[in-house]
Formats: structure tokens, sequence, C-alpha cells
């Protein structure tokens, strides 16, 4: 095994000259073990020539340079100008062509190194790799000082090897490279120091050469460290066959008042994932393994759940006191009482329906009648969501019920006092820029209506009062979402994907604020909830002025009115769970997550749910207005003073939604007035929208 090899076995590097100074006393002058205790006492794992030298001095050794013995006779006249000028030309013949692979590229430019050493050995001057300066090229230690250095632990250095061929007498044209590759393969990005007190002023390794046609020629070192010589080639910029909207520009249309511009902001964010701390649970001991950490996780999330739910219970006082399961043993058997607990099954038997619940302390089965008017709650509700019964123990683990309580919202809503002056809201979601059924002509219509580019009175009275925008997720078609997808791309880079949607939302007003939630189909977690879009994706996003990013979930607060904002993948699970309920009603699917005050109840199914330690997708507190896309169909509905509404999409249906049998109602814009979080009116931009 060669110095090279034994070297990089030991985690060492060696540059190219200082393994020509040392291989000649390998194995018979000194060996492995005492190099690496030297270099070790110099605080470095690169050997260098400086260090090359001082090693083979300390062992008595004359440092003899490779081409003493070489046959190669150098001429004896020629000006120093031509002389380099000749050198340069003979490393470039060695070099392989821009572009050129082949297979036995590392022997050709192993060559290479070794031709330009003895080419340099001209006019009685014999290169080390350290060029001798004199007279008018001599650098002062000033001018050195000056190059970007690269330290490593122990002040080594090393060099990359990189030189600008300059003209005669103008101190050498030094050009620091970048790009340095280490024995492991990776190549990382560092500047080359010169002030390192050597007199000449240059870095240690000291193979600098030009190619002779005006490239500068970089060397890095590979997986065996030979140095490795390449021209970088020109990477022409491939114009894009789609746009970004990079060129559109609608600006408000002149004359045209906005009365949302008078008017204060009053919005706030009062719930956002982002925001809840997690205590993650740790091991109790060394000996705990990592599948031990994931269950107590979930315990701690479906406990978080049922303290959420039980608090909520508690509100309605027909549920009355609620005891704990592992207690009704202590219960007469004709005394009625109340429990509690998570839906862990549910069937349905010849005589009624069963049910198994826990609670933390305990599980038991719950019997209703199929003659008891309660027993048609029972299909409303999913698997791991939490309700309430009120009944008889038997005494034999069965629990006979006569009352079943979901914990819904209450019929009866404090009224809030009214605003000074009307302003509204849009909600919007299911974008989807970057799909080719995108409704782009639709959408740039909308933007030029909220622009001022109204059709009579009645629309510009809507205009110059809208002041806000929430925006429900999927704001990009995202990349490998369904099947076949990649066909019915537009825009088939995700980067791009966010830069247009950015480019797009930039043309709405500044006075109008922008609240914007991922889905799905976006850069962000896939699992719920989703504290946001990733920032690498999203950026284009965060830069504009008027954009608020907020999570799915999210509750935000307009003028005192709660606008809960998801983005509603849960009412696959509802329709899969629930009788009657279709992609094609989701309003009615987000009433029973409303009465469930869950919005992802069931755990394991469609809808990925992420294992913190604390549930946020409980409906805590009961919102003004409720907010869901996911299915592109509009669709509202108010319940118990809670207006729900699904916001459509600007997407026409796709091959896979035909496949599914969804039919969306795209390019509709619902304006909610938001001092009675009730719906105002309802703008269609659908006839721009091809394919619906």
């Amino acid at each position: 095994m060669g110095l090279v090899e034994e070297l990089m076995k030991n985690n060492y590097l060696i540059t190219p000259s200082a393994f020509y100074l040392l291989n000649q006393y390998y194995g018979e002058g000194f060996n492995l073990g005492q190099l690496i205790k030297f270099a070790k006492s110099r605080g470095t794992f690169v050997i260098d020539s400086k260090l090359a030298e001082d090693f083979l001095s300390s062992l008595g050794l004359r440092v003899k340079l490779p081409l003493e013995d070489s046959t190669i006779s150098a001429p004896e006249t020629g000006t120093e100008d031509e002389l380099d000028i000749a050198s340069s030309e003979v490393t470039g013949d060695l070099e392989p062509q821009i572009g050129e692979k082949s297979s036995n590229s590392q022997v050709v430019l192993e060559e290479s190194v070794e031709s330009a050493f003895e080419s340099s050995k001209v006019g009685g001057y014999i290169s080390t790799g350290e060029p001798l300066l004199s007279g008018a090229e001599e650098s002062s230690d000033n001018e050195i000082g000056e190059e970007e250095a690269m330290s490593f632990e122990g002040g080594s250095f090393i060099s990359t090897g990189e030189v600008e061929t300059s003209d005669p007498g103008d101190g050498g044209g030094l050009e620091p490279v970048d790009e340095g590759s280490f024995a492991d393969g990776e190549t990382q990005t560092r500047p080359l120091d010169v002030s390192n007190g050597d007199s000449s002023g240059y870095a240690d390794s000291g193979e600098y050469y030009g190619n002779g046609n005006g490239v500068k020629p970089k060397i890095v070192y590979g997986d065996y460290g030979v140095p490795i010589a390449y021209v970088e080639e020109e990477v022409p910029v491939e114009e894009k066959s789609y746009s970004v909207y990079s060129d559109l520009v609608i600006k408000p249309k002149e004359g045209f008042s906005y009365r949302a511009r008078d008017i204060k902001d009053d919005w706030d964010v009062v719930f956002d994932v982002k925001n809840v701390k997690f205590e993650v649970p740790k091991a109790k001991n060394a000996a705990g393994k990592e599948g031990e950490i994931i269950v107590q996780v979930y315990s701690k999330y479906f406990k978080s759940r049922l303290r959420k739910m039980k608090r909520i219970i508690r509100e309605n006082p027909e549920v009355g006191g609620i005891i704990d399961i592992a207690k009704l043993s202590y219960v007469q058997t004709d005394e009625d009482v109340a429990i509690l607990g998570l839906v862990n099954s549910k069937r349905e038997t010849k005589k009624g329906y069963m049910f198994e619940i826990e609670d933390g302390t305990g599980t038991i089965k719950v019997f209703v009648n199929r003659n008891n008017e309660e027993s048609k709650k029972f299909f409303q509700i999913m698997p791991d969501s939490v309700v309430a019964f009120r009944g008889r123990y038997s005494g034999r683990n069965i629990f006979f019920a006569d009352k079943i309580f979901l914990p819904d919202v209450p019929k009866f809503k404090r009224e809030k006092p009214p605003l000074e002056e009307k302003v509204y809201a849009i909600l919007l979601s299911d974008i989807h820029v970057g799909s080719n059924k995108f409704c782009e002509k639709a959408f740039e219509r909308f933007l030029e209506w909220l622009n001022g580019d109204v059709n009579n009175k009645k629309e510009e009275e809507l205009v110059s009062r809208i002041k806000y925008m929430i925006i429900a997720g999927d704001v990009v078609d995202g990349i490998g979402i369904y099947p076949g997808q990649y066909n019915e791309l537009e825009i088939p880079d995700i980067f791009d994907q966010y830069e247009a949607l950015a480019n797009l939302l930039r043309n709405v007003p500044e006075h109008i604020t922008m609240f914007i939630g991922p889905g799905n189909h976006d850069a962000a977690r896939t699992a719920l909830p989703q504290p946001g879009f990733y920032d690498e994706y999203a950026r284009p996003l965060k830069k504009l002025k008027n954009a608020v990013m907020i999570s799915n979930p999210a509750v935000v607060r307009l003028h005192g009115r709660d606008f809960l904002v998801a983005h509603g993948r849960s009412i696959e699970d509802v329709v899969s769970f629930i009788p009657n309920r279709s992609h094609h009603r989701p309003a009615e699917a987000m009433v029973d997550l409303l009465k469930l005050r869950h919005l992802a109840p069931t755990f394991g199914e469609k809808v990925p749910i992420a294992p913190d330690p604390e549930d946020t997708l409980v409906i805590e507190s009961v919102p003004d207005l409720f907010q869901a896309g996911h299915v592109h169909v509009m669709e509202y509905k108010i319940y118990n003073g809670v207006f729900l509404i699904n916001t459509g999409t600007w997407q026409a249906q796709t091959e896979f939604q035909k496949m599914v049998n969804i039919v969306p109602t795209p390019a509709r814009v619902p304006i909610i007035d938001v001092e009675t979080a009730r719906l105002r009116a309802v703008v269609r931009f659908d006839q721009f929208c091809e394919g619906v």
C-alpha cells in the first residue's frame, strides 16, 4: 500500500509537492508512524511541502527533489517569460478536454501533474512547487496578507493549486481556488491561505500552472488523494417553457376609492400550531428504547384529547357529574350516572348498538337499545372521538345507556357588539398554482376585480370594503400528490410553483391582509396538524409585505370575530364513516366535525395525524365561522349559530377527480361580512375558467 493510501487510511491528507518529497524515502528513511507522530506534534492532519521538508530535516535526510535525477534536459537559453508560457502549454495539452469522460482519466491527470514538474526545470531553476520571486515580481508581505485565508485545525493549510497566468512582471497573478475535496470525496468551499509566513508568499503545495488557453483550471483531490484537474464548463441557462407570472403586473384602477384603507387594522392570530410548546417525553433510563418513547407520545396525545373533551362536555348542564370507569364498581346498579371516554370501537347488534370506550382509568362496553331515540347518534360517532353516556352500570362490565352526549356546540351564542363600519373578508382555498387545470385567466380576472375593475356600483361597494383574505391550503399543486399528476403539471418545479403564486398574489392591493395556510398539496408536514410551510420552498410568499403565514388549523380573530381555518382533509374520514355523507356536500361533513368538536377525530385512517404530545386538533372554543376546503366544492351552512363554509377551488376537474367522481365548483369568491360572520355575496369568475 502506498504512502497516499496509508495516510488516507489514518485520516491524513498529503499535497502533491509533499508526496514527491517524501515518497523517495518512504519505507527506507522513515516509516508511517514517524510521519504521523511528527504531523501530530504540529497539530495538523495535512502533510504539506513545508512540513515534509521539516520532517526530513529532523531525520537528517537531505531534501532531494524528484527532478534532480531526471534525464530530461532543460534549455540553456530563453527568457523567464518564454519559459512560463512553455510550461503552461505543456500542462494545458495534458489536461482533459471540456466534457470529456474516460475510464482512465485518473491516470492521464496524474501524468499531467508529473509533466508540470518536469517542464518547470528550465534555465537553472528547479520547481519545488514554490515559484521563485525576484526583482519586480517579488511581492511584499502586506500584499500577500490581503489574500483570502483558509484555516484548518492546528494552523496548517492546504492549497488546491490554482494560479492565473498573468503578464510578465505583474507579480505572479495568484488566483486562489475556493473548492477542495477531502479524502472521503466530499467537496467543501474554502478560501486559500497565503499568510503562512513562507518567504515566497505562496501557499505551501505550490502546483500553480496555466493551460495556455485563457481558461483557469481547478485542481481538486479525488477519493484516493490524486489531484484531478478539470476546466469548468459553462452550463447554458435553459429557458423555461412555462410562465411563473413574473411579468404580470395589475395596478389599482385609477380613481378607484378603497374605503378599507381608512378602516383600522384589527386582526390577531389567536391560535397557531407553531406557537404551541410541546414537552416531548424522554426515556426513563439509559435502557429505554425508541419504541417506548413513541408509545409515551401517543399516550400523551390521547390523554390530552380526553382532558380537553371532558372540559367541553362538562359545560353541558344536562350531563351532570361524570365518574371514572374504574369507580363504577362502587356505584349501585339502579343509580343513574354519567361516564365519558374515547370510542375504541362500535358495532351493531340485533337488539341495539354496542360501544367500547376507555377513559384512562379503565375500559367498558356501553349498550344502547335500538328502540331508544338516542340510538340515532350511533351513526354520527366516529372512531376515537370522545362522547359521554348517561345510564346504569350492570355490574358485569356493561353500561346500559339511555342518553348519548356529543361534545357539540351550544345552541345559543352571546351576541358581539356591532362594528362602526362594514368590513369584508374573502375566503379562498385550493388555488393549485402549477396545475395545467389551474384557472389562470379566472384568477387574473379576480385580481383585476380586486384592483377596482368592477362591473357595477354593487361590486364597487364590495371591493372597496374588502380588507382581509384567508387562503385555507393547497395554494400550489405540488409534486407527486396523486397518480398521474406529473402529466397534468404546467409548472413541474415546486420552487417555481411558489414563485408563481407569489407573483400572482403580489397584485393583491397592499391594504388587504392575506392569511395563508398549508394543505396536503403544499410543501409542509404531511400529517395533521401542519405548523406551516417549509421555509426553503415558500420563501417567495413570506416576502410579500401583506401576507401572514398561518398553520393548519389556525384561528384568526378579525374585529373580535373568530374564524376557524382548516384545510379540511378529514372530510375524507367523515365520508368513510358516517352514512349519507358525500364529497359533494362538504358542509354536512363539517357539521359532523363541529358536533364532535374535533378536526380529525379518527386516528390511523385516510388522514395522517402526527404523534404530538398534545392534541391541537380539538375545537376548544366555539368559532363564529368555520372555513375548510380540500374537496373543491363550495357549500355553506349555519349550525347552532356557527357559519360553516367550504370555499371551493381554482382548479378545473382533473383526471383523478373524474375517476373518483368529484365535480369541482371552481373560481367562486365568497365575501364574508366580518361583523356578522355571514356570507355577504358570492362573485363568480368560472366563465373565465377553461374546462368548466
